[in-house]
């Protein structure tokens, strides 16, 4: 590739929209940008701009909402904030900058797993507000219930009813979420708020509804962990743009409309079901593997 073509076409791109959060990515004759904004469906905050740089919509995709501008051997991609496609292509891009000996045909998810997994990650610290973490905790795996989609929905009516317009946006997320998929009897509830860290304005009405402030995790994603007991519920509290929130509805939404891939999970799942954990996040853990490359499966 040639770089002073691309440090051109990302001049020509800042020129109109400075201060943008671009991105050089692929490795293509084309040259590929990545231009992440808040939301690429408000086109008039940036394509009536390119348009005088010289591009032109040619894609528009309800997936990621993303959006390609073009002109002559270059494609700018759009995104939002917090997406976790601009994560994976950036994961990949650094490490094959890194690791020539992966730059060859083929095999990328192979690269891609181990790109992730080379990721530093900082021991968690997690302040447990309510109780101390569970021991020796055996899983218990239950065939799907057509039932589940209801107690979620009366889960978030409740959320609704008490935060309000404090609410940028609820899913049901975990295996009770995807249909015919064997699970723990546990609703998984992911809440954005406009602050996570800032508990005042969300955890006492949630108290209130009846859930209780289980764990603190700052150093990751400022994730805050609820609970509640009739039904079992886990509610992972999170800011926006957050792209772990995008990896988590990405792998839902894979093993909703992919058989191979939910049957894949479900047979790990069983697997480790049978043996002896110390903790329940220790059985989570050791799924990491099989969600980790179902995840990047639905990113590619």
């Amino acid at each position: 590739m040639d770089v002073g073509l691309v440090e051109r076409e990302r001049a020509r791109v800042l020129a109109v929209l400075p201060g943008a959060e671009l991105e050089h990515v692929g490795a293509a004759s084309v040259v590929e940008l990545v231009l992440v904004v808040d939301d690429p469906a408000d086109e008039a905050s940036y394509v009536p701009a390119l348009e005088v740089a010289g591009f032109r919509v040619s894609v528009r995709e309800s997936w990621h909402e993303h959006r390609v501008l073009t002109r002559p051997g270059v494609e700018v991609h759009v995104h939002p904030r917090g997406c976790a496609v601009v994560w994976r292509r950036l994961l990949l891009r650094d490490w094959l900058r890194d690791n020539p000996g992966d730059r060859g045909p083929g095999g990328e998810l192979e690269v891609l797993e181990r790109a992730w997994a080379a990721v530093p990650e900082e021991p968690a610290e997690v302040e447990f507000v309510t109780q101390a973490p569970p021991h020796n905790a055996p899983i218990v795996l239950a065939e799907y219930d057509p039932a589940w989609p209801g107690w979620y929905a009366a889960e978030e009516a409740k959320i609704r009813a008490a935060l309000g317009e404090r609410v940028v946006r609820v899913e049901h997320c975990g295996s009770t979420s995807v249909p015919g998929l064997a699970a723990k009897p546990l609703i998984d509830i992911v809440l954005v708020v406009p602050d996570s860290r800032d508990e005042d304005a969300y955890v006492p009405a949630l108290v209130e509804a009846g859930y209780y402030l289980w764990a603190r995790e700052p150093g990751w994603f400022e994730h805050r962990l609820l609970k509640g007991a009739v039904p079992n519920v886990n509610m992972h509290v999170f800011s926006p743009w957050c792209v772990e929130v995008d990896r988590m509805l990405a792998f839902r939404d894979r093993l909703r409309s992919h058989d191979a891939d939910r049957e894949e999970y479900e047979r790990v799942k069983r697997e480790l079901a049978v043996r002896t954990w110390e903790r329940v996040q220790d059985y989570a853990d050791a799924k990491t593997r099989v969600v980790r490359r179902i995840t990047l499966r639905a990113l590619g």
